[in-house]
């Protein structure tokens, strides 16, 4: 919790809604949506540590999503051929 003397800019409650948007998309992993709202907080240059480190675990989660969906395409493409040929 903040401390009631600190006073928060304008520009940091946007901030925090960014990344409170991203980060509640993170939770229910969808990666790109997160990724666009965390790429928003980092436009906004406050905090650009934080926001970077968020994108860069957002990239990697979905370039994991991408090669999950490689490989099952390509197990598809196997099973699907395999039952072509069986059907010969």
């Amino acid at each position: 919790m903040e401390n009631a003397n600190e006073k928060v800019t304008p520009e940091e409650v946007a901030f925090n809604d960014l990344m409170r948007h991203g980060d509640d998309f993170m939770k229910i992993q969808i990666y790109r949506n997160a990724r666009e709202w965390y790429t928003k907080a980092l436009e906004s240059g406050i905090n650009d540590s934080l926001a970077k480190h968020k994108l860069a675990e957002c990239e990697a989660l979905l370039a994991k999503e991408t090669r999950t969906k490689r490989i099952l395409a390509i197990i598809a493409i196997v099973v699907i051929i395999a039952v072509v040929l069986l059907m010969i």
